[in-house]
């Protein structure tokens, strides 16, 4: 994005200064042709000098100021706009970093939480603190996860597509993820054996997004969250939808970063994050809420359209 809007000033710069030249050129020949009429009108070869000379000045002295001012005024804008790029990037890998530090502890902070759920019996006073602990630490790994590959994203950092199938990917996600404590959350599903172009490691990220979207924020107990596919010719959609009730407070402005809902607990990241993934792999998501229950369509080149 920052070269994109560099090349544009660049571009513009070479505008006005074609453009200025063009002017001064065009200025200098209807002088030229003023003197000219002068001298024919009868004025003094002397008198009609002295005008061209006067006209020159005046050309050249206010067109050149006007031209100076102007070049200057954007080498100053790229000036900022260079120092705030790496201001932006600088904080960008600081972000970055501390993100980073802070996975071991939250992972520490888990596991432990995870051995005292099961020392302590269900009855035992402090059993409820511990599993909120659990309950916050695991939120509090997801945001990191997600800070982590947002930053990733914003930095350049892109994505590796390839035929894949999405059945084993779907279910070694289901294997691996973890719901939130005190949440009964139900899975039903229905991924066919299908191919489509996608990056294995991005795919996991944005299905568990999807995943724990719905587990915090659908009102049933239990959630019941149901995955299915379709295909096209040249398209593969994955379906990730949830019977979780009204979806109150959502922002008109699904998948917008940091737009969340007014009873939303997290940080607006997920949803921009899913698209974003989607996009750098060729695909789209959509987002859907209703009465019925939150539902994402996830579109993926087709393995045949890919290749």
């Amino acid at each position: 994005m920052a070269r994109h809007l560099m090349g544009l000033q660049a571009a513009w710069l070479l505008f006005l200064i074609v453009l200025g030249a063009w002017w001064v050129s065009l200025m200098l020949s209807q002088a030229s042709r003023i003197a000219t009429l002068e001298q024919q009108t009868g004025i003094t070869a002397v008198d009609a000098h002295r005008q061209w000379v006067r006209t020159q000045r005046m050309l050249f002295w206010e067109g050149g100021t006007f031209f100076a001012f102007l070049v200057l005024s954007l080498g100053g804008i790229a000036g900022l706009h260079w120092r705030d790029n790496r201001r932006a990037r600088t904080l960008q890998a600081f972000f970055a970093s501390v993100t980073h530090e802070l996975r071991t502890p939250l992972a520490a902070l888990r596991l432990e939480s995870e051995g005292l759920a099961e020392i302590l019996p269900s009855t035992h006073p402090g059993r409820p603190l511990v599993e909120r602990m659990l309950e916050d630490s695991a939120r509090l790994e997801s945001q990191v996860e997600r800070a982590l590959e947002l930053a990733r994203l914003e930095g350049g950092g892109g994505v590796i597509t390839r035929p894949v199938n999405l059945r084993p990917l779907v279910a070694e996600c289901l294997r691996t993820w973890r719901p939130p404590p005190g949440r009964a959350i139900e899975i039903q599903n229905h991924v066919d054996d299908i191919g489509a172009m996608s990056d294995p490691a991005s795919f996991q990220t944005l299905l568990r997004n999807l995943l724990e979207n719905s587990a915090r924020h659908a009102r049933s107990n239990p959630v019941v969250i149901t995955l299915a596919s379709q295909a096209t010719e040249t398209t593969t959609t994955l379906i990730v939808a949830d019977q979780g009730g009204p979806a109150a407070g959502l922002p008109p402005n699904l998948g917008v970063l940091f737009a969340r809902g007014s009873e939303s607990g997290g940080a607006g990241v997920g949803l921009y994050l899913t698209r974003q993934l989607m996009q750098r792999m060729g695909g789209d998501a959509r987002f859907h809420a209703g009465p019925e229950g939150f539902r994402t369509e996830l579109t993926f080149r087709s393995e045949v359209s890919g290749g």
